[in-house]
Formats: structure tokens, C-alpha cells, sequence
């Protein structure tokens, strides 16, 4: 018999993944959706963010799965201009500001790639 302890959580996840199921959202933002979840419940919270490498790696990068690799370019365009709002703030160091600016670039690039597998995708 399975730990009552649990009960709640498991019963809150059975919902969410029918609703999920339900509501026809693609089946990777489900398995993120439940990565993170069960990082929540064993108290780890790396676990999320190891799946969806994983899920970029495998299903992104390998097999260019749309879902995947828009996600993540949103993600880094997200995070891009966080970075050039920082890059722009005066109140930031000289030292401070090249390394912000380093984090810029290797955005910049980060998108460049991504959009290039992309590309690559379409043309299979």
C-alpha cells in the first residue's frame, strides 16, 4: 500500500496531468510540468532543471522537436535582456560590466545557434 503521506501530492499531480492531457498541451511542457513537481517532492530541486537539459539535449538538439527549442529560445532571450538592461545600469563597476558583457555576447551567440538548428530542422 502506498505511503498516505503522499496521498495529497499524488492526487494534486493526477490532476494536473489530466488537466494537462485535457487541455491538449504538448507532452514535453507535461513531462516539465511533472519534473518539476517530483523535484518539489523529494526535495530536489536540481531535478527540473537536469530533466530539461536533458529534454533540450535529446529532443531539441537531436531530434528538433519545435516545442523544446522555442522554449528555450525564449528562455535565453528572456534571460538576454535582463542582461542588457544590467549592461546599460551605471551603478555596475567597470570589471563588473565587461563580465556582464561577456554574458551578452555568449547570449547573442546562444540565440545564433539555436536558431540555426532550428533552421536545420525545417530543411529535413
Amino acid at each position: 500500500m502506498a505511503d498516505k503521506k503522499f496521498f495529497g501530492a499524488a492526487q494534486e499531480l493526477r490532476t494536473k496531468l489530466t488537466d494537462a492531457i485535457n487541455a491538449g498541451r504538448p507532452p514535453l511542457a507535461i513531462v516539465l510540468e511533472l519534473a518539476k513537481a517530483v523535484g518539489e517532492l523529494s526535495g530536489e530541486d536540481s531535478y527540473y532543471t537536469t530533466t530539461r537539459e536533458q529534454i533540450l539535449s535529446v529532443y531539441g538538439l537531436a531530434l528538433g522537436d519545435k516545442f523544446i527549442l522555442d522554449d528555450e529560445l525564449n528562455e535565453v532571450r528572456s534571460r538576454l535582456e535582463k542582461i542588457s538592461a544590467a549592461y546599460e545600469n551605471p551603478d555596475f563597476t567597470e570589471e563588473e560590466h565587461i563580465r556582464i558583457g561577456y554574458a551578452l555576447e555568449r547570449h547573442k551567440k546562444e540565440i545564433a545557434r539555436l536558431q540555426s538548428v532550428q533552421r536545420e530542422q525545417h530543411q529535413c
